[in-house]
C-alpha cells in the first residue's frame, strides 16, 4: 500500500510538469496575454516560442502566490544562440513593471527573479532589444526557448523537507 501511494505521489509530480507553455498569437499585449496554467509549486516548465515577425511582442499570464518565486529565462535558438536578442519584464496584478532585464550573459537572451510580494494574476512579456516599452519598436525575430520555474516561500519548502525526512525516517524504523 506504501508503495502504491508513493508511487502515486510521484506520478502526480511528473503530470505537473508536462509542457504547458504555449504561444498563440496575438499575443502581443496584456490583454491579449497567453494564460499559462501552472501546477503547484515547485513548478518548471519549457515552450520554444517565436518573436515573428520583427517587432513581435510576447505576452504570458500566470497565477504567483505571495512568497513564491519565479525564475524566467529566454534562451535565442537562432544564429549559435545569440539571435533574437529578447528583452524581458515582470508585470505585478497592478501591471507595474518589478522586474526588467535586458542580457542576462553570453548564451542567454535575458532572465529575470523575482519574489512575490502580493497573490494575484502576474504578466511576463518578452521583446527584441531596444523596445524598452515593450510595444514593437524592435527589429529582432526568431525562435526562443522560455524557461520558467515558480518555487514555494522558504517556510513550505522546509515543510516538505521535513515531511520526506519523516517518511524516510519511518521507513526505516520498519525496516
Amino acid at each position: 500500500m506504501k508503495k502504491l501511494l508513493f508511487a502515486s505521489m510521484l506520478a502526480g509530480l511528473s503530470v505537473a510538469s508536462q509542457a504547458i507553455i504555449f504561444e498563440f498569437e496575438s499575443n502581443n499585449t496584456t490583454g491579449t496575454a497567453n494564460l499559462i496554467t501552472r501546477g503547484a509549486s515547485p513548478w518548471a516548465d519549457v515552450g520554444q516560442l517565436s518573436l515573428n515577425p520583427a517587432g513581435d511582442n510576447d505576452y504570458f499570464m500566470f497565477t504567483l502566490f505571495a512568497g513564491e518565486t519565479l525564475t524566467a529565462i529566454t534562451t535565442p535558438m537562432q544564429t549559435q544562440f545569440s539571435a533574437p536578442d529578447t528583452m524581458i519584464h515582470l508585470l505585478d496584478p497592478g501591471l507595474v513593471e518589478v522586474a526588467f532585464n535586458d542580457d542576462a550573459g553570453s548564451g542567454f537572451g535575458s532572465a529575470i527573479r523575482y519574489t512575490a510580494l502580493t497573490s494575484g494574476t502576474y504578466y511576463l512579456g518578452i521583446t527584441g532589444f531596444g523596445d524598452r516599452n515593450f510595444v514593437g519598436n524592435h527589429t529582432e525575430f526568431g525562435d526562443y526557448v522560455l524557461t520558467m520555474s515558480i518555487v514555494p516561500e522558504p517556510g513550505t519548502m522546509i515543510a516538505l523537507g521535513a515531511g520526506a525526512a519523516a517518511l524516510v525516517a519511518r521507513r526505516r524504523r520498519r525496516a
